[in-house]
């Protein structure tokens, strides 16, 4: 199957712009090693304890939703865990790893969910192989509009309310991208920064647990992130005729190049 049967429906959890936040529902089980790249965050803040969604930039940098790891909520890095190479959570990942520095978009907003990206810089390195790569981010040339053919993956709930079971394995899904003026019609406000994608299979999408994931597309035969998981439909998650809404990745990449540039030359005269 490889990269190609991505997850399903991504679950939607309210927050307090009463908006939902993300996850994955009616998808199937990921081959290992097809996702090498996604990231499993569990967090702790003020409202508890939830889990999110990620991909892997470099050796030490992951990039998700910035409401995952909102600094108004007073998320606690010492409490945050972070896996890579995971196949099944009941499973060992390849690499445990806690946090040194979240970085949030400097002018995202809570309540409507604008700018909704973030880096997040591990303590520790790690190493790539098989089981642990990185993902790429897209070109200018790159051109992922309506229709383009796509794909999420995540773990935790699997449709409104409901729980991922068993060995809670990766899930996968196809999806496609909807036009703009649909997407402003869903939702508002809906920006350039953003996009908003439709299962390809019906009643699927992403639900509670995935926010922060990566949505990849294909160009020339290569993956690239063009998309983070961000809200849906405030009545639920997969819903007929709603769509959801990621970040646009390509809107935001001298964000990204410009906080782990900054960050190597801060270490390099340390």
């Amino acid at each position: 199957m490889g990269f190609w049967g991505l997850l399903s429906v991504i679950l939607l959890v309210q927050d307090a712009a009463g908006e939902a936040r993300s996850s994955i529902a009616g998808g199937k089980d990921a081959q290992k090693g097809s996702w090498p790249w996604i990231v499993y965050l569990s967090i702790t803040d003020d409202t508890g304890s939830f889990s999110c969604g990620g991909s892997l930039l470099t050796e030490e940098w992951v990039l998700t939703a910035a409401h995952c790891v909102d600094p108004n909520d007073n998320p606690i890095p010492d409490r945050f865990s972070i896996r890579l190479g995971t196949h099944s959570l009941n499973e060992l990942s390849v690499f445990y790893r806690s946090i040194s520095r979240i970085v949030s978009h400097p002018q995202y907003q809570r309540f409507d969910l604008l700018h909704d990206i973030a880096l997040v810089k591990m303590r520790e390195k790690v190493s790539f192989s098989t089981l642990v790569k990185n993902i790429s981010l897209p070109n200018p040339s790159d051109n992922f509009g309506p229709g383009s053919k796509c794909f999420v993956a995540g773990w935790c709930n699997v449709g409104n309310y409901g729980k991922l079971s068993g060995n809670w394995t990766l899930q996968e899904l196809t999806v496609t991208i909807e036009k703009r003026r649909t997407c402003k019609k869903k939702f508002s406000p809906f920006t350039d920064n953003m996009l908003c994608v439709s299962s390809m299979e019906g009643r699927k999408g992403s639900c509670q647990g995935y926010s922060g994931g990566p949505l990849v597309c294909c160009s020339s035969g290569v993956l690239f992130q063009v998309g983070i998981v961000s809200f849906g439909d405030i009545n639920g998650c997969a819903l007929k005729g709603f769509p959801e809404v990621y970040t646009r990745v390509e809107r935001y990449m001298d964000f990204i190049n410009e906080t782990i540039t900054s960050d190597r030359q801060a270490s390099a005269e340390a």
